[in-house]
């Protein structure tokens, strides 16, 4: 089968350039020909065919450009079906594509929800299949009157993440010794970073550890400000963003995962987490609550910064629970591979 995937990609990192590049590997490893329609700088990671669209660079119309240069990949490639991540951009890349008699599907990540619902159901409204990344954003797009035909959570790489090295060898090649509080994701408001430096505030005046952030985005110098001002800049440190194989050595390094979310749509930095054996301490909202389980592999709590603060602390004083959450944790997460997603998609396909 010729497939499409359009969207952000590899070497851009990001849940969903993670999503679509592993999603393109499984789908060529069971014969499919694979295509993917992506911005300007993409490229191909496994010798699948990767085709950049248009930059308009001209604020406000990159999202256009996006829409109209894959709209004219797609008329002519004429693959059988195109996966298309993200309503607002590759899902109107599909829609208009569709005139022509092209096939696709519209994954939702999350972020979609804020947009106006009219733009939603336009790019939905010629689809042959919706999708979500969690049950959390079907009932959101169900409450707006759109009929949600799979959820399909991302995975995981079980061979990248079964064979890191020990933790402590882990923490001496990336520089850090003692106990080690980890983030991960794009540095916006929504990811709920902002609260981290606080957080460090309380836990370092009970123990000493490390809070590493790894990402980057418009945040970064409020976060910076924020560490300052409350004396733990020597505590916090924003090592910006990493390749996917880079961050799978600080999951595997971190002693836990903190993701104090404002929203989130699945959380799969949650799963990766789990997937190298660490614990994660998160925000209880959307998708996270379908990937954490709270009380077994972590905590899911209110997002303020002092039932997080002893959420922390407990869990790295406490190495025999630190440990048994990891490994439950671990042996759940490593069972939600890639294949398993590229099999959902034919399945619909």
């Amino acid at each position: 089968m010729k497939l499409a995937l359009v969207g952000p990609y590899y070497p851009a990192v990001g849940g969903v350039q993670v999503y679509m590049t592993y999603l393109a590997r499984e789908l060529s490893s069971m014969g499919n020909e694979v295509l993917v329609v992506s911005y300007r700088g993409s490229r191909s990671r496994w010798g699948e065919r990767v085709l950049e669209t248009m930059d308009l660079k001209v604020r406000g119309l990159r999202g256009a450009g996006f829409i109209l240069g894959s709209s004219l990949i797609l008329a002519r490639e004429k693959p059988e079906l195109a996966i298309c991540h993200y309503a607002a951009t590759s899902g109107m890349a599909g829609f208009l594509s569709s005139l022509s008699g092209l096939k696709y599907f519209v994954v939702f990540h999350g972020s979609e929800v804020k947009l106006p619902r009219v733009l939603l159901k336009l790019a939905a409204s010629r689809a042959s299949a919706l999708i979500t990344v969690s049950g959390w954003l079907r009932e959101e797009l169900e409450g707006m009157g759109l009929e949600v035909d799979a959820v399909i959570p991302g995975g995981v790489d079980p061979g990248l993440f079964s064979s890191l090295p020990p933790k402590e060898k882990l923490k001496e090649e990336l520089g850090f010794s003692g106990k080690l509080v980890l983030s991960v994701g794009s540095l916006t408001r929504a990811k709920g970073f902002d609260i981290i430096p606080g957080i460090a505030r309380i836990v370092n005046k009970s123990l000493k550890a490390s809070f590493v952030i790894v990402g980057s985005g418009p945040e970064e110098g409020r976060i910076r400000e924020e560490a300052v001002k409350l004396g733990v800049a020597d505590k916090v440190f924003l090592v910006g963003r990493k390749s996917y194989e880079e961050t799978a050595k600080y999951y595997g390094a971190a002693d836990l995962l903190l993701h104090p979310a404002r929203h989130e749509g699945y959380g799969l930095t949650a799963l990766e987490s789990l997937a190298a054996g660490t614990p994660v301490i998160a925000s209880d909202v959307g998708g996270l609550r379908e990937v954490v389980i709270s009380g077994s592999d972590g905590f899911l709590l209110p997002r303020n910064e002092g039932d997080m603060a002893e959420a922390v602390i407990k869990l790295l004083t406490d190495d025999e629970l630190r440990e048994r959450m990891g490994r439950k944790g671990r042996e759940r997460a490593l069972r939600r591979t890639w294949r398993t997603v590229a099999e959902d998609y034919l399945k619909l396909s």
